[in-house]
C-alpha cells in the first residue's frame, strides 16, 4: 500500500493543479473549450497516468497495482468534469460524462504503460 501512496503523491498533485487551472481558465474564459480538447489533454493523461503507474510499480509495487494507481488517478478527471464542467460551468451531463471517462481511460492506458516500462526495467514477470 506505501507503495501505492508514494506512487500517486506527487502525480495527484500535479493533476490538481492542471485541472484546477483548467478550470479556472475555462471560467474567465469559455472560448477556451473550443481549444483544449481530447487532442490537447490526451498527452497530458498519458504522461501523468504513466509517472504513477511508474513510480508506483518503481517503489516495490507490482504491475497490477501500477494499474490501480492508474485507476485511482482517473477518477480525477472524471471528478473534474462531472462537478467542475458540468455543476459549476453547466454543461450537460452527456458530454462531461464522455469527456470524464476519457479522461479515466488515458490515464488508466498511461499507468498501464507506465507500470509494464517499470516491471520491465526490473527484469520482473508480470504479476
Amino acid at each position: 500500500m506505501t507503495s501505492l501512496v508514494r506512487g500517486l503523491t506527487w502525480p495527484v498533485v500535479s493533476l490538481l493543479i492542471i485541472g484546477s487551472t483548467h478550470l479556472g481558465a475555462e471560467m474567465l474564459r469559455p472560448e477556451l473549450r473550443e481549444l483544449i480538447g481530447p487532442g490537447v489533454v490526451m498527452p497530458i493523461y498519458l504522461v501523468v497516468g504513466g509517472w504513477a503507474g511508474y513510480a508506483t510499480a518503481r517503489g516495490a509495487g507490482t504491475f497490477i497495482q501500477g494499474l490501480v494507481a492508474g485507476l485511482v488517478l482517473g477518477v480525477l478527471p472524471l471528478a473534474l468534469q462531472l462537478v467542475g464542467f458540468g455543476v459549476l460551468l453547466g454543461r450537460g451531463t452527456d458530454t462531461t460524462l464522455t469527456s470524464g471517462l476519457f479522461g479515466l481511460l488515458a490515464i488508466f492506458w498511461g499507468g498501464s504503460l507506465g507500470s509494464g516500462v517499470a516491471q520491465a526495467r526490473r527484469g520482473a514477470m508480470p504479476a
